[in-house]
């Protein structure tokens, strides 16, 4: 019997440790849980939803009393609807508690670079539902730490009407709050199915624009093949440029019907842009007309050999055209009279602005076939010389250097009498005398190619050698006379000519 009560009293005094323990364990629960939602953000928002509850019961009750006692409470009202304006946005339970990003709009995808918009876009959509998704998952973590909190507290028999409250009001904000997350998820999968048909479409028509591309860029590349199985000269080059340019039009228009849906709107901007891209770029823009003309007018064309005023008439350049581009001119000068006269510098590629042919003249050496210039050499005879002889050996000279480019240029004359009309085309050599100041000037005038310094150099040797064989012809030049005494002594070391027949003909 005894170690029966011994048993008893055992079992109960351990029963009640054991009760005494989960006591503690739910004590400590509890305690848990209260500190974990003072630091809880949707506990604290709901506190500040019911100051802001009581905020408006106080204000009622103010003013009441400051009606009684205006100079009393009127200072306390004030401050009391100066809190109610700072707290206002707790003034719904709702809009205190759920905490949802709203989605922003979808952008417009119009042209390839919406693409990548569309993409992000798409990226930023999901961000947002997911952080709306973790919001819920905490609120309603929260929620859960409240049914837990009450239910430790009916274990121990204790009740909060306080947290009652609370509860009653979370069940039904997650009911909302679940409602409002399915409702953006929705909108999100609307969004996202629309960002992804737009760029579908973009794609396609990106696949398309490209097509037609390909299709203007191959088509025009069979007949640049064609022009050049069936043109041989070097308008090649020049229709190739011609065509070249085309494609690029076709190409910017192609592209401007594929994103400018609207004819008008589309008229609308190039007029204005138009308006104020000549304004700024007039030069730019009579570059372009510039080359516009160059190329259908036949003025001249890459080949040919031109001279250009610059400056004024201060600069001349000549050379030869080694390109022609919407902008400009490319020359390269070669060694031409010119440049013995004045650049006194050569072999540079020069570029020229296209609006030069509106502003200066181009002389064109090679113009239709033309590669003779009139060339002429002039020199000066003493006036008791032989003038008729000196007329006859220069003609003669001229005449038999000159043969091959006069014979060459009757050909060529016909060719250009039939584009031009022509009155004089006498291309034999012409020798001409002037009385000058110093004596009788003999001018020679031939035709030769157009970088004429060769036979230039050839002629004037001749002349000049036939000139010095002959007694009764004399080249003059300026003289002077001297006054004065001349030492004999000194003369004597004065450089004196070489003997005229160490003079050599020049090869």
């Amino acid at each position: 019997m005894r170690i029966v009560v011994i048993l008893f009293l055992a079992l109960f005094l351990f029963a009640e440790e054991n009760k005494t323990l989960i006591q503690n364990q739910i004590n400590t629960q509890i305690q848990q849980i209260r500190k974990s939602l003072k630091k809880n953000e949707f506990y604290l928002n709901y506190q500040s939803y019911l100051n802001y509850k009581k905020l408006e019961e106080s204000l009622k009750k103010y003013k009441r009393l400051a009606r009684i006692n205006p100079k009393k409470y009127k200072e306390k009202l004030l401050s009391v609807q100066t809190e109610l304006e700072l707290l206002k946005k707790n003034k719904n339970i709702f809009d205190t508690i759920i905490k949802l990003k709203e989605l922003p709009p979808p952008p417009e995808i119009k042209n390839p670079f919406g693409i990548l918009s569309g993409i992000n876009y798409e990226k930023e959509i999901k961000t947002i539902i997911k952080q709306n998704e973790e919001n819920y998952e905490n609120f309603h973590k929260t929620y859960e730490s409240l049914l837990k909190l009450k239910e430790l507290l009916d274990k121990e028999g204790k009740k909060d009407p306080e947290l009652e409250k609370l509860i009653t009001d979370f069940q039904t904000i997650d009911s909302v709050y679940k409602t409002k997350l399915k409702t953006l998820k929705t909108q999100a999968e609307i969004y996202i199915q629309k960002i992804n048909y737009a760029i579908q479409k973009e794609i396609n028509k990106l696949i398309y624009l490209a097509f037609s591309i390909a299709i203007s860029i191959l088509i025009f590349t069979f007949i640049k093949i064609a022009v050049r199985k069936y043109v041989k000269d070097e308008s090649v080059y020049i229709i190739n440029k011609i065509l070249n340019f085309i494609n690029i039009t076709v190409i910017i228009l192609i592209i401007s019907f594929f994103y400018i849906n609207n004819a008008t709107y589309l008229i609308t901007i190039l007029g204005f842009a138009s308006a104020g891209i000549a304004i700024a770029m007039k030069d730019w823009f009579m570059n372009i007309f510039g080359w516009f003309v160059i190329m259908t007018s036949g003025s001249f064309k890459v080949g040919d050999r031109i001279k250009i005023y610059m400056q004024n008439g201060q600069v001349r350049i000549v050379g030869d055209v080694i390109d022609i581009t919407p902008t400009k001119i490319a020359i390269y000068e070669d060694v031409t009279l010119t440049t013995y006269l004045y650049n006194r510098r050569a072999g540079r590629i020069v570029f020229i602005p296209n609006n030069v042919i509106f502003t200066h003249p181009i002389f064109n050496y090679t113009h239709h076939g033309l590669s003779t210039v009139w060339d002429g050499i002039d020199i000066t005879i003493t006036f008791d010389s032989n003038y008729k002889k000196a007329v006859y050996l220069a003609k003669e000279i001229v005449n038999k250097y000159s043969k091959g480019y006069t014979d060459i240029t009757k050909r060529r004359m016909k060719k250009l009498k039939a584009i031009y009309h022509i009155k004089n085309a006498n291309v034999e050599p012409r020798v001409y005398t002037f009385i000058e100041e110093n004596g009788i000037r003999i001018s020679c005038w031939y035709l030769n190619n157009y970088a004429p310094l060769n036979l230039r150099s050839t002629i004037s040797s001749e002349i000049l050698e036939a000139f010095l064989k002959e007694e009764d012809i004399k080249i003059a030049y300026p003289t002077y006379s001297i006054k004065g005494e001349i030492n004999m002594e000194e003369s004597k070391s004065l450089p004196k000519l070489p003997p005229k027949d160490s003079y050599e003909k020049p090869s």
